[in-house]
């Protein structure tokens, strides 16, 4: 390792170079820091016997992280400019760079390894040839869709790709399948994945989104409803993954006039090109296979109070995505008792993915949401 990495912060390593570092044991106290202990000794002891598979020469596939879940900034020739997520970055006020067109020369870095880690090593300790697609989770989900098949297009080996999915990443993939020119993804798995979108988008164009709340508590400059007005009104991927009225029988959110007459309403253009999108993204597919939380406290529905919203809240999904916007009818489903960010680590979890990757069935979660246990 040369000096330059060793001095650079792990949150600025490439995803491989982490993956290095846990197998042999270096920058321990760091990646201990970033992982926490436990999480630390279980990716270290999962980096280890990926590494000594030596060759990954297994089916191949795909790992997608969920919104958010890729780190975005600027490639340097040195080392990369990271600002999702860098703490110093959001204290300094600088998260508002997110926001679109302004900050389109901004691309995906790497994979939050959090999330998407435990998978991919798993996946390639099981025999897989796993591998992760970062991606820039503020584009239209069309476009990152697009830019999937572009590169598996691109591989000279002609070779067939599975995919996962988690959250966002998990409508990339279905969209990536029903959008290939070439029959070369054979079977996508979905974990949490809003496939008739979420009511967390709502939450965080509010500015009232847990997380928009965290970001805003570091921001030394801007409050929760500053960032949801500067950033989040401009980002195609957040209005595209609205709530399908259809199935929640409420407002009709891809309409303007639905929204509170405030600075925090969104653009009618973009409300309407989300429609148009989401008019296009394709209906079920046999190969498409759903993994879904349930029993966990979920914003499931939302009434207009006056100048806001009111949002109502029930156990019918995994804590973001409401069951009912999970499961598209016709496609094969298994439920497990798990939060939404806990599904891709979920040890249960991953022994199905790898069941539904080899033969497209699993007996490891139970195939009626009523019959799921708990992690």
């Amino acid at each position: 390792m040369s000096r330059s990495t060793l001095a650079l912060p792990v949150h600025r390593l490439h995803d491989e170079e982490v993956e290095r570092l846990l197998a042999t044991g270096e920058r321990r106290a760091e990646l201990t820091a970033l992982f926490g202990d436990q999480g630390y000794r279980e990716l270290s002891s999962l980096a280890r016997r990926a590494a000594a598979k030596r060759r990954a020469d297994g089916p191949r596939v795909y790992v997608l992280p969920g919104l958010m879940g890729s780190r975005i900034g600027s490639r340097g020739l040195l080392l990369d400019d990271v600002l999702w997520v860098d703490l110093i970055e959001i204290a300094a006020g600088h998260l508002t760079r997110l926001a679109l067109p302004a900050g389109s020369r901004l691309v995906a870095l790497g994979a939050m390894l959090l999330n998407t880690l435990k998978l991919k090593l798993s996946l390639r300790i099981a025999g897989f040839d796993a591998q992760l697609h970062p991606y820039d989770w503020r584009a239209s989900v069309s476009e990152l869709a697009d830019a999937l098949n572009r590169r598996i297009a691109a591989e000279a080996d002609g070779a067939p790709v599975m995919l996962v999915g988690h959250s966002l990443g998990g409508v990339v993939a279905r969209l990536a399948l029903g959008r290939q020119r070439t029959e070369r993804i054979t079977r996508v798995v979905q974990l949490g994945a809003p496939n008739h979108g979420s009511f967390a988008p709502v939450l965080a164009l509010r500015g009232v989104y847990p997380t928009v709340r965290k970001l805003a508590a570091i921001d030394r400059r801007h409050t929760a409803e500053d960032l949801a007005r500067i950033v989040f009104r401009t980002l195609p991927a957040l209005h595209e993954l609205l709530p399908d009225p259809g199935l929640t029988g409420g407002a009709d959110l891809f309409d303007a006039t639905s929204w509170p007459d405030d600075p925090l309403r969104p653009d009618p253009q973009l409300l309407q090109a989300a429609r148009l999108e989401r008019a296009r993204w394709p209906g079920s597919d046999d190969r498409c296979l759903v993994i879904a939380g349930v029993r966990q406290d979920t914003v499931t529905s939302l009434a207009s109070s006056g100048s806001e919203f009111e949002f109502g809240l029930t156990p019918q999904g995994d804590g973001t995505v409401p069951l009912a916007l999970a499961v598209r009818p016709g496609e094969r489903a298994w439920y497990v008792g798990e939060k939404h960010g806990g599904l891709p680590n979920n040890g249960r979890v991953i022994a199905a993915v790898v069941d539904l990757l080899r033969t497209g069935a699993t007996s490891r979660l139970a195939t009626s949401a009523s019959r799921s246990r708990n992690p």
